[in-house]
């Protein structure tokens, strides 16, 4: 074995190694966009293009608020109440990410603000759900449940099934904070069967370790494994090694509580190694802490001090008050054990100070927070108002365009009908010159007539043809095929349709009891 430690460790640097210069690629390409999209007119589309980059970055364990500085000052300019209300969100993320709660709360807050001019209500209920998060870090319940519940209205009246889910699930973790464990089991209940309906695996698994923890702390440890199993399961199958570490940590809590401490740091063990990969300090803090506790059950005291100095580094380097004061009282147990009763007693006071400290952080937080609130106020109603204004701009403006439009397709119309007018009037003018024209070439005819010594009087065609019953349609029709008329020639001359003239040429061979045109000319006489 000592042969191949060597080999571990360079594997383990190279590994290292490997992951920070991934991390500084990252950083750099991020940057670079950064600044390629800051060049950009400020508009919407590039407020919500740089929130999708924060969102990329943050993924990838980069966070530069810089871009939400600029996404923010964009919308500000352009009096975007949707970006406005987005980048404030992102920034009460963040702020909670930081373990600021003070700032989270008051960024969430100035979001809802925006969030309800906007019509994007699961942005809004998403938002709700953030300030419940951050309430309860604070340990402060009661505003919780109240933003918790005000997300589970909204969600129930918009008919959103999953927003309904991780609302309850906030309700239950709050009466788990305050030991109404009855309640909690309640709320991820309900929670669980919508999850179950939607066939969304991820939130079962959420909903499966919620309901174990919620065993843990009412000692019903068969129940609890039960859950955690099944949370443990959906987790393997999902590769989602996260999600397998907290799932870890809360076996190894509940055979810490069951006194299996041997078994209870062979799952936090497992966690410490997966929180590692996926750098996440904060269930790492706790985990080194809580193998720390365990030693000190087992008697091992040099790993029991290594293990909670790990985690209780790990938690201030974090700022992650309840890991913090979890390390103070296991430092404090440690001196109490091995007999070193002041710096027990002083690794005691440290803890009480270090919790009196949070709630004043929390209450002097929030009354600045307050302060920014009212200060920000002023200018918050300013963006609204003038946003109002220029939506109303927008609309008049569209109602402007929609007034040009109509008068312009009028004024095409009243073209269109003054040409198909014209269009008629000439063609009524050619059709009387066309009467006219025929008029003279009969009477030149009948001059041509007389010339050639054509003194009979002309008898009347309609005379000749009385005695076959034709209408007067027929007799026009039937003269100007004595004159050699052609279909197309004889639908000109009477302005009707060819089809028409094959309609009055068949009843005229009908009536003649003739077959075709040289019978008629023959029936007729001609």
């Amino acid at each position: 074995m000592p042969i191949y430690r060597p080999l571990l460790l360079i594997l383990l640097f190279v590994a290292y190694g490997t992951s920070q210069g991934q991390t500084t690629q990252n950083q750099k390409q991020t940057d670079s966009i950064f600044k390629e999209y800051q060049a950009w007119p400020d508009s919407e589309e590039k407020v919500d293009t740089l929130l999708v980059l924060f969102k990329k970055a943050v993924k990838k364990k980069y966070v530069n608020t810089l871009i939400l500085d600029e996404a923010l000052r964009t919308a500000e300019k352009i009096y975007y109440i949707d970006g406005i209300a987005k980048t404030y969100d992102r920034m009460g993320i963040t702020a909670r990410y930081a373990s600021d709660y003070g700032k989270s709360i008051a960024h969430h807050k100035r979001a809802l603000g925006y969030f309800e001019q906007s019509t994007d209500t699961m942005a809004r209920i998403k938002c709700l759900n953030s300030i419940g998060v951050t309430y309860r870090k604070l340990n402060l319940e009661k505003q919780a449940f109240k933003y918790y519940f005000q997300a589970y209205t909204l969600s129930k009246d918009m008919g959103h099934s999953r927003s309904m889910a991780i609302a309850l699930n906030g309700i239950g973790n709050v009466f788990v904070n305050t030991k109404e464990y009855d309640k909690a089991l309640h709320y991820f209940r309900k929670a669980l069967k919508i999850e179950e309906s939607l066939g969304n695996e991820r939130g079962m698994e959420y909903d499966y370790a919620n309901m174990g923890e919620v065993f843990i702390h009412t000692q019903a440890y068969d129940s609890a494994y039960v859950y955690l199993n099944k949370a443990w399961e959906l987790s393997e199958f999902n590769h989602r090694k996260d999600g397998r570490g907290i799932k870890q940590n809360l076996l190894g809590l509940l055979f810490q509580k069951k006194g299996d401490f041997e078994t209870s740091n062979q799952h936090y063990s497992k966690a410490v190694s997966i929180f590692e990969q996926h750098k996440n300090p904060r269930y790492l803090s706790n985990t080194l802490i809580n193998l720390g506790v365990n030693h000190l059950h087992l008697g091992h005291m040099a790993q029991a001090k290594t293990f909670i100095d790990q985690g209780l580094a790990t938690a201030q380097a974090i700022n992650s008050k309840d890991n913090t004061l979890l390390g103070y009282e296991a430092l404090s147990e440690f001196y109490a054990q091995n007999g070193a009763y002041k710096e027990a007693l002083d690794a005691r006071n440290l803890a009480v100070l270090f919790k009196d400290s949070i709630l004043n952080e929390a209450s002097q937080k929030s009354i600045i927070s307050s302060q920014v609130a009212f200060e920000a106020q002023a200018k918050d109603d300013t963006i609204k108002q003038l946003a109002k204004e220029k939506e109303a701009n927008r609309i008049r403006a569209d109602v402007n365009l929609q007034t040009i439009v109509v008068l312009s397709i009028a004024a095409l119309l009243i073209i269109i009908g003054g040409f198909i007018v014209f269009w008629l009037y000439r063609k009524n003018v050619d059709l009387r010159f066309q009467q006219k024209n025929q008029a003279l070439k009969n009477y030149l005819q009948e001059l041509d007539a007389l010339r050639l010594g054509q003194t009979e009087a002309p008898i009347d065609f309609k005379e000749k043809v009385m005695g076959f019953e034709l209408s007067n349609r027929e007799v026009e029709v039937l003269e100007l095929i004595t004159k050699g008329y052609s279909n197309n020639e004889i639908a000109e001359a009477l302005f009707v349709s060819q089809n028409t003239v094959k309609t009055h040429i068949k009843n005229i061979y009908l009536k003649l009891d003739v077959k075709n045109r040289v019978q008629a000319l023959k029936k007729v006489g001609n």
